[in-house]
């Protein structure tokens, strides 16, 4: 028949055609791999579990629950030495939390601000932050945490020498710093209101810069330390001024501006202080010391929750609720009409007001006027002031009387210690500020990265429609660089709760640290590593999930 073509038969594959298969071949190799790889695996696991058998060290998990004697220096009041490796593993993972936790957000900060100053204008800020990234990020971390341990903190005074802030005693306050805040923030309020592009703006905001500097340093140089060889640093201070103001303004466009407004500034305030208008007087205080810094750590007041901390968390939670609506409210409002609106100092506000209403809602509840206390090997019931006076009351009852939602104590020096007190142990502050440093100096650098990736002209749209250089950072250029800043961020973020496991160079009590120390006494070495690997691993999966959320609230949408 016209038209008709007869189908060809099926092709029938042989073994060796298959075996000429690309694809075919491909499979094979990855399956033989595998089984190479589980068989050798296997082998290894195998040798390691007949060694560990033979010495009587068999891998298990119930060694967690076995109770030895173990120290730990930066164990909180509830462990004791006690107890079992599982809470001695929990003190661990508490430690590398606060190391963690704390420098993940002041490495954040610090990267940030140094980032930005990579990109300043001002030659000194932008010359510094690059020695500053150049510098800490080629020296290796380990060699940074030796010197911060070693070199600096236990170079601090000793206990008896301690850093206090403020100074224990009177303190004088000068009458002129009043004068200061009364005079110069609304000059330099009003001064910022002024145009960029006017040039008396400049001049007033130096001659300002330039006053101050002047009338604090003839106090401090002349009538402060008068008599003790000073007097002839003056023309060098008033030097050092004009040049540290000249380099401020650096760059800007109005360079003479700034010349003439130094000169007025500094003709201003040498003629009050010469003329004694300027209040020599102040106020005098007395104080007591409450952050103490020495070779044994930093010690701060102790902060305790009360028995009325619940009611007092139920305002707070409220406010946070009704700053969250007025903020979505105002995105909203903002979104639609383009209308400013200031949604964070409403949310601020809501938030204070919060905590303000409830901690003096909740502070004029009456407190108990009697209370059982153990007087003698006796219970009494005994009026609370005079058991108070007879110190009779624990601690616990202390926190019940207390009015307030929060009891601050304020260190106490007794021996060679501090009590009702915080203190950070010189590991953990070497620690900390050598994984913030060193951790901000790559920050710094993926901030620079993404305020760059930011199309210039969004920069020059923003200065268009007016906005000023803060205005343009916060609004304009900052939310689009989040975009190619958040993936890279997140990759530190993981540097940084890993590297904290070289805490044991220094010996600070962190999960790598006390895992060792279990694994050496309990001779359990495949599960203690297992133990730590997951934690570690656990950190990581947290953090990346964290950034991988925030990064997909800033990525655009597209279909």
């Amino acid at each position: 028949m016209a038209g008709y073509t007869q189908s060809e038969p099926p092709e029938i594959r042989t073994i060796a055609s298959y075996l000429r298969d690309e694809r075919i071949l491909q499979i094979i190799a990855q399956i033989a791999f595998v089984i190479i790889v589980a068989i050798v695996t296997g082998l290894i696991v195998g040798s390691m579990l007949d060694g560990l058998a033979a010495r009587n060290l068999s891998p298990n998990f119930s060694f967690i629950n076995d109770h030895k004697f173990f120290e730990i220096g930066e164990a909180p009041d509830w462990y004791t030495s006690d107890d079992s490796y599982k809470e001695a593993f929990l003190v661990g993972v508490i430690n590398t939390l606060r190391v963690v936790t704390v420098g993940l957000v002041f490495t954040t900060l610090l990267g940030v601000i140094v980032g930005i100053f990579l990109l300043s204008s001002n030659w000194v800020l932008r010359t510094v932050s690059r020695v500053y990234v150049e510098i800490l990020r080629n020296i290796p971390l380990l060699v940074q945490i030796f010197v911060w341990f070693f070199v600096i903190v236990l170079s601090l005074p000793t206990l008896n020498d301690s850093l206090r802030l403020p100074g224990e005693g009177i303190l004088f306050l000068p009458h002129r710093y009043l004068l200061y805040l009364i005079i110069g923030i609304p000059y330099f309020i009003y001064a910022r209101r002024l145009s960029a592009d006017q040039p008396f703006r400049q001049l007033a905001k130096s001659a300002g810069f330039a006053a101050l500097i002047v009338a604090e340093g003839a106090f401090v140089l002349i009538r402060d330390l008068h008599g003790q060889g000073v007097d002839a640093f003056l023309l060098l201070y008033i030097i050092a001024s004009v040049v540290g103001i000249f380099a401020f303004f650096q760059g800007r466009k109005w360079w003479w501006t700034t010349a003439v407004g130094v000169l007025m500034g500094q003709v201003v305030a040498g003629t009050l202080f010469y003329l004694g208008v300027l209040p020599a007087g102040g106020f005098k205080p007395t104080t007591s010391s409450v952050i103490l810094l020495n070779n044994r750590g930093l010690v701060f007041p102790q902060i305790q929750a009360t028995s009325r901390f619940s009611e007092w968390m139920a305002f707070v939670i409220l406010g946070s609720l009704v700053a969250a609506v007025i903020w979505l409210y105002a995105a909203r409002i903002t979104e639609e009409t383009g209308r400013p609106i200031p949604r964070g100092l409403y949310a601020f506000l809501a938030i204070a007001i919060g905590v303000v209403l409830g901690w003096f809602v909740v502070g004029f509840e009456p407190a108990p006027s009697t209370i059982a206390v153990e007087q003698d090997g006796a219970i009494v019931i005994m009026e609370v002031e005079e058991a108070r006076e007879e110190a009779l009351l624990t601690p616990e009852q202390e926190l019940e009387l207390t009015s307030s939602p929060l009891r601050v104590t304020l260190p106490e020096r007794r021996g060679r210690r501090f009590v009702n007190a915080t203190t950070l142990t010189p590991e953990y502050l070497a620690l900390l500020m050598a994984l913030v440093v060193y951790t901000s100096a790559f920050i710094a650098e993926i901030v620079r990265a993404g305020i760059q990736a930011v199309p210039r002209g969004q920069l020059e749209a923003a200065r268009a429609v007016g906005l000023s250089q803060a205005q343009t950072l916060r609004m304009i250029i900052l939310p689009q660089a989040l975009r190619v800043i958040i993936p890279p961020l997140g990759n530190q973020y993981l540097n940084l709760s890993k590297n904290s496991s070289l805490a044991i160079a220094i010996g600070f009590a962190d999960v790598f640290q006390v895992s060792n120390t279990i694994i050496n006494q309990s001779g359990q070495s495949v599960s203690g590593f297992i133990i730590v690997l997951s934690t570690y691993l656990l950190f990581s999966l947290i953090i990346s999930l964290i950034m991988n959320t925030v990064n997909k609230r800033f990525q655009l949408v597209t279909r």
